[in-house]
């Protein structure tokens, strides 16, 4: 496994990318760094003031470990039912969401959690705008890029 801290103005890019890519204003520090682990080839998890980001190939997108990077974005609560698919990772499909926040425009990142304790168990962009979602009645709304127990998760054991 790699470990890095990249330099400040490195740093700076690195912000850059994660605010475009996710399309959110991070409030840092000018003396803000990152540090970056690889624990293996083509997974990155990027580290900022208490933010933790994974990034694959040239996406990024929030670490469900991370309660302060998931904070920063919308989300949808699904019922007891969809956890299980959730977690085998298949895409939340609209009759499994209880109560969804409007995360505004197709492709904006939205947080995944279960209504009984409102712990995170996936993320994702979503694939309708979120007042198309609240109109429908069946139909996927967000993709499943992260949850709980995949390769991304598995991986940041090691970091």
């Amino acid at each position: 496994m790699k470990k890095w801290v990249l330099s400040r103005r490195d740093s700076v890019e690195m912000i850059a990318k994660i605010q475009s890519s996710l399309g959110l204003s991070l409030v840092l520090p000018k003396s803000a760094q990152a540090s970056c682990a690889e624990p293996e080839e083509g997974v990155v998890f990027v580290a900022l003031d208490g933010y933790e980001f994974v990034q694959s190939g040239e996406k990024f997108f929030p670490f469900l470990g991370s309660q302060a990077t998931l904070a920063l974005f919308p989300s949808a609560v699904v019922d007891e039912g969809a956890i299980k698919f959730l977690i085998n990772g298949a895409d939340v499909m609209r009759p499994g969401i209880r109560k969804l926040d409007d995360w505004g425009a197709v492709g904006s990142m939205v947080v995944v959690k279960e209504e009984k304790k409102g712990r995170a168990i996936a993320v994702g962009p979503s694939t309708v705008s979120g007042a198309e979602a609240r109109g429908m009645s069946k139909g996927s709304c967000v993709k499943n890029m992260h949850h709980v127990g995949d390769r991304y998760w598995n991986a940041h054991k090691s970091v």
